[in-house]
């Protein structure tokens, strides 16, 4: 479902902060937030009951495939998909593990409106830059025979990139400490990248604030 790297992070940005390495072990060689929260939350049964049930939420598609093709709707939205031409696809639409990619995005950024506006004080969070780029082992897809397991997992092990936090026109500027808090709610309150912790892909973002030199429209 996806090449072996997909390549939309721009390198010079990687040593602007101290990277977010999430779904491992923290600098002093504990759990980190995310995997903490990924852990915990891996209990099927939801928590208490009936509080549990209340807050549960959930996400209905309907697909349809044809070739290397795959047309999905959500409620009113339809979303295409397909493989490039090398992998047997007619490169109609994206590929699905840049969705995946485009969805850890947007998910990080609607969480973190949320985070933003319930820290303290309040952050006033324009938006988010986002250059991410994925990384997995084609032949746990690829390899045969395909009666045989693969000697690798086909999953995406690694995303890197970077995250650039854009401020609210005449803000004042934030030190590094506050954009490190709002990298560690939000990737511990994010669904997808819980999703993706819990799944072992390791998330080397770095988040820094916005400079004179970054755009945002």
């Amino acid at each position: 479902g996806g090449g072996g790297g997909l390549s939309f992070v721009g390198r010079r940005h990687l040593s602007a902060t101290q990277p977010s390495r999430v779904g491992g072990r923290g600098e002093d060689g504990g759990e980190d937030d995310l995997s903490r929260v990924a852990r915990v939350g891996d209990d099927s049964s939801g928590g208490d009951g009936e509080s549990a049930n209340k807050s549960r939420k959930s996400y209905s598609l309907v697909g349809r495939g044809k070739g290397s093709a795959t047309v999905v709707t959500a409620r009113h939205h339809e979303m295409a998909m397909d493989v490039p031409r090398s992998m047997g696809g007619k490169d109609a639409s994206p590929q699905p593990v840049e969705l995946l990619l485009a969805a850890l995005m947007g998910c990080e950024q609607a969480t973190a409106g949320y985070v933003a506006r319930h820290m303290t004080p309040r952050l006033p969070l324009r938006g988010i830059s986002f250059e991410y780029c994925g990384y997995r082992d084609d032949r746990g897809a690829t390899a045969l025979p395909i009666d045989q397991p693969p000697s690798v997992p086909a999953r995406l092990t690694r995303i890197a990139g970077v995250a650039v936090v854009h401020l609210s026109r005449h803000a004042t500027p934030e030190p590094t400490e506050r954009i490190n808090e709002l990298r560690r709610l939000v990737e511990s309150r994010c669904p997808v990248a819980n999703t993706l912790a819990a799944a072992g892909c390791q998330l080397d973002i770095q988040w820094r604030l916005a400079g004179d030199g970054d755009t945002h429209e």
